[in-house]
């Protein structure tokens, strides 16, 4: 029995009070469980219970939990799994810097960045619906509302209105459909039977050319961007921003989002280098050279630099080899 349906009984006088002591605390031992993961995890604060829900507080952020996904981006900080390099990121972004979170899910890395860049200004871009409420709910938690400019969009190499399919886990949702069957199962809230989900929802993108020019930006100094395959699409829409305004990249790139897509990651590789970019992987406080995946490639995330602009930066991180 639920602990909310032992408390009602209770309040109608159907449970005596020792009873519903002893059947109370079985279900709220968990919660020193979890207290034990918050004290193992350096990065971790505290969990807050609240009326409007369950929020993560970490050393500089905070994001509320979202149970009714497989998984979610609190609840991968939480028990260890996230692995998002915010403070080697933050290496490569100036003062007065301009962001853009391609892929922005529900904040957890533009507000990192906001945390650790206050004069930063950062657009955040998610096509999802539902995903981007569960974004400018965290930004209202953190009261980035401001710094953070939130856009209900994505990005492509044409602009329009294009179908995604968003399986249960929507962090996976893609223009092409994923092929893991892990994220097509629905959170149960730790209840039930988890039943399997695949939706289709038209979403609104653009290209990274028309939208600076739109907005009148005159330069980015940092683009991160993750779009479960798309990448490369998202790239080609933005040729005069690589060639002309050459921010720093940090992006995701997978064999198996490529293939969804028609294309292999070395094709982002050379498309970059002709725009006087190349491809580095990170490790520790290094950078390396990055010249082709194969399949024995372990890197998930990998940043591209540009030759003359960002020298000084090269010459600060990259390894001797370069």
């Amino acid at each position: 029995m639920k602990l909310e349906k032992l408390y009602d009984l209770y309040q109608e006088g159907k449970a005596p009070k020792r009873l519903y002591w002893e059947l109370a605390r079985e279900r709220l031992v968990p919660l020193l469980e979890v207290q034990q993961i918050v004290k193992k995890n350096p990065y971790c604060r505290s969990v807050e219970i609240r009326e409007d829900g369950i929020v993560l507080k970490t050393q500089d952020i905070a994001l509320f939990f979202d149970m009714t996904q497989n998984i979610c981006r609190a609840e991968t900080i939480l028990i260890g799994t996230e692995g998002e390099e915010i403070d080697f990121m933050s290496r490569f972004i100036p003062t007065n810097a301009v962001i853009f979170d391609i892929g922005a899910n529900v904040g957890r890395v533009s507000l990192g960045l906001a945390k650790a860049h206050e004069d930063a200004t950062i657009y955040a871009f998610e096509p999802v619906a539902d995903t981007f409420c569960g974004l400018e709910k965290n930004l209202r938690l953190n009261a980035c509302e401001e710094q953070i400019k939130a856009h209900h969009m994505g990005f492509y190499s044409e602009s329009g209105d294009l179908k995604f399919f968003v399986p249960a886990a929507n962090e996976a949702a893609s223009l092409r459909p994923v092929t893991d069957t892990y994220y097509f199962k629905e959170g149960d809230q730790g209840q039930g039977e988890r039943r399997d989900r695949l939706d289709e929802v038209v979403c609104p993108v653009d290209t990274l050319d028309r939208f600076v020019k739109a907005n009148g930006i005159t330069h980015i100094d940092f683009i991160k961007c993750d779009t479960e395959g798309a990448e490369k699409m998202v790239f080609a829409g933005g040729a005069h921003v690589f060639s002309e305004l050459r921010p720093v990249v940090y992006t995701e790139m997978l064999r198996k989002h490529a293939a969804r897509f028609d294309y292999h990651p070395n094709d982002i590789i050379e498309m970059f280098k002709g725009w006087g970019y190349a491809c580095y992987t990170s490790e520790g406080e290094k950078l390396f050279p990055f010249a082709k995946m194969d399949e024995t490639t372990q890197e998930t995330n990998f940043f591209f630099l540009h030759g003359e602009k960002h020298r000084e930066l090269l010459g600060k991180y990259a390894d001797g080899s370069v």
